[in-house]
């Protein structure tokens, strides 16, 4: 059984993080909510140092990143210096750079290969996100497990989106009780469904089962979860503060 931890997916919050003063101030209330644990995602452009700074000032860890593919891919060993700046030892993309498809897949599998050995190499682990898209098959397989069965497990792990794999007709909690060892973390993430359409809500407001997706990840040694909410429709610290309320008096984070 694995301790389950709560963090803040700063993509949510992209809107209030577009320069360093806007940084900051999230950063202080995200911290008030009672977040320990970040995601630095969508922000604006920041020295790593200030980012590290910033976080450590307010008792935030950064966990994890969303950092540019080419990046990745041009100048691996710079992204991992500025994550050793950040303390930060999860390296993550938002998605197959190269568009959606089986070749699309094998070649960011086969392009990649060198970067993913760098990052493990250098004690950390480079992370994919799931949208929707990915589980569409190819000769009977998911893409998402396409790109899982053509990289090394020591060094590609995954951000698995609740929200996108249930949209995309996936039994959540059973993926992550066959995937755990592949899964790095969780996008926390609910849908509703409002004027016949799906839409991201906030965390337990909405019809995801997480009751099995939480226990499953307990069980499977999943511990690191992140509130994101791409589409905010009211004020978003108060969204922020609704889903850390909602989770945290209904499962235990350390």
């Amino acid at each position: 059984m694995s301790k389950l931890h709560l963090g803040a997916q700063l993509y949510t919050l992209r809107d209030v993080c577009k320069n360093e003063a806007e940084f900051a101030s999230t950063i202080k209330r995200v911290a008030e909510i009672g977040y320990k644990y970040v995601q630095v995602s969508g922000v604006a452009p920041m020295p790593p140092r200030y980012i590290r700074d910033v976080c450590d000032s307010n008792g935030i860890k950064i966990i994890l990143t969303h950092t540019s593919p080419s990046e990745i891919l041009n100048k691996t060993a710079e992204v991992i210096e500025n994550h050793k700046i950040l303390g930060c030892h999860a390296i993550g993309i938002g998605g197959c750079p190269y568009g959606h498809g089986y070749d699309e897949y094998m070649r960011f599998c086969s392009d990649y290969a060198r970067a993913f050995e760098e990052i493990r190499d250098a004690g950390m682990v480079f992370l994919y996100h799931n949208h929707r898209v990915e589980f569409q098959k190819y000769n009977g397989v998911w893409g998402l497990d396409l790109i899982l069965q053509n990289t090394p497990a020591d060094a590609v792990k995954l951000t698995f989106d609740t929200y996108w794999a249930v949209s995309g007709g996936v039994d959540a909690a059973q993926y992550i009780k066959t995937h755990a060892d592949r899964i790095f973390c969780t996008h926390l993430k609910d849908m509703a469904v409002i004027n016949n359409e799906p839409v991201m809500i906030e965390m337990l407001d909405g019809n995801i089962n997480f009751d099995t997706i939480m226990a499953e990840c307990e069980t499977g040694g999943v511990k690191w979860h992140f509130v994101e909410q791409d589409v905010v429709r009211i004020d978003l610290f108060e969204s922020m503060k609704r889903s850390y309320d909602n989770l945290t008096a209904r499962y235990k984070f350390e």
